[in-house]
């Protein structure tokens, strides 16, 4: 049975696709949803990284989820915020594991082989790492 699903979102195009699964899911299941939003840990461990611009992007990511959370409202669902600091696939999966989920929904980019290669997938490492199920939401789908 599934009672909580976290969707980590990260404001890219297919962020609100992502949204809209999770709550579907969601009303399927009467489960609770959480949405988690990583701060990357690189961004505001950078040498010369003011406070204010730190700060400019704690800001962006809490407008994120308020809008993220209003757009649930709309659609009649309460949603639980998280914004969190570090690797976003490891700040996900422990998210994941400290609030029980019984779901996790992510959203894929859709990068080239290479990109993926350089910067990396955070769907494909929660993916690989989380022991919970997890929905990958692809663009256009």
């Amino acid at each position: 049975m599934i009672k909580r699903i976290l969707v980590a979102i990260d404001g890219s195009p297919p962020t609100h696709m992502v949204i809209r699964t999770a709550l579907e899911e969601a009303r399927c299941h009467g489960a609770e949803l959480h949405i988690v939003h990583v701060i990357e840990s690189k961004w505001t461990e950078s040498e010369g990284m003011s406070e204010l611009a730190i700060r400019d992007l704690e800001e962006e990511a809490a407008s994120l989820l308020s809008s993220m959370k209003a757009e649930a409202e709309a659609q009649g669902s309460e949603a639980t915020l998280h914004l969190l600091r570090g690797h976003p696939g490891d700040r996900i999966v422990d998210c994941a594991i400290d609030i029980r989920a019984d779901m996790v929904v992510v959203g894929s980019l859709g990068k080239s082989h290479v990109k993926r290669m350089i910067a990396g997938s955070v769907s494909t490492f929660v993916v690989t790492h989380c022991p919970i199920t997890t929905v990958v939401v692809k663009p256009g789908a």
